[in-house]
C-alpha cells in the first residue's frame, strides 16, 4: 500500500507511507536487528527502537535520517510489525524539514488500522 502526501515547505513530489510485507518473516527478537541494519544503506541518527501497537499486534519502530545520492536529505520513521505469521514493514518517508508535518499523518493511519485476517 502507498500514500501519498500532499506538498508540504519542501515541495518534495515523493513523501509517502509505505506499507508492504518482508519477503521473510522477522522473528520478534530479530525485529530490532533488522531496522538497525538501514545504517548499511546510508543511515544515520538512528534513535532507539520503540515499541508501539498497531490494532493488538505489538511491533517496534526507529527514525533516521538518509541523505540519497542526489536530493533533499531524508527523515524517515521505519515501523515493524509481526500479524498472522507475516512481517509487515511501515515507513513515513519524508524531507527533514517536514517529518514534523507529516509524522501526524501516519498516526491517523495507525489508529484507523484495522486487521482483517
Amino acid at each position: 500500500m502507498l500514500l501519498y502526501a500532499p506538498a508540504t515547505a519542501a515541495h518534495i513530489p515523493n513523501e509517502h507511507i509505505d506499507v508492504s510485507m518482508v519477503a521473510q518473516p522477522v522473528p520478534d527478537d530479530a525485529l530490532e536487528m533488522f531496522l538497525e541494519s538501514a545504517a548499511q544503506n546510508g543511515a544515520t541518527n538512528l534513535s532507539r527502537a520503540q515499541p508501539f501497537d498497531l490494532n493488538g499486534s505489538t511491533g517496534i519502530f526507529i527514525t533516521y535520517d538518509l541523505k540519497p545520492s542526489t536530493g533533499v536529505a531524508l527523515h524517515e520513521q521505519d515501523m515493524l510489525v509481526n500479524h498472522g505469521g507475516t512481517t509487515y514493514e511501515i515507513v513515513l518517508n519524508t524531507a527533514q524539514p517536514d517529518f514534523a508535518v507529516q509524522a501526524p499523518a501516519l498516526q491517523r493511519v495507525l489508529s484507523m488500522w484495522r486487521w482483517t485476517g
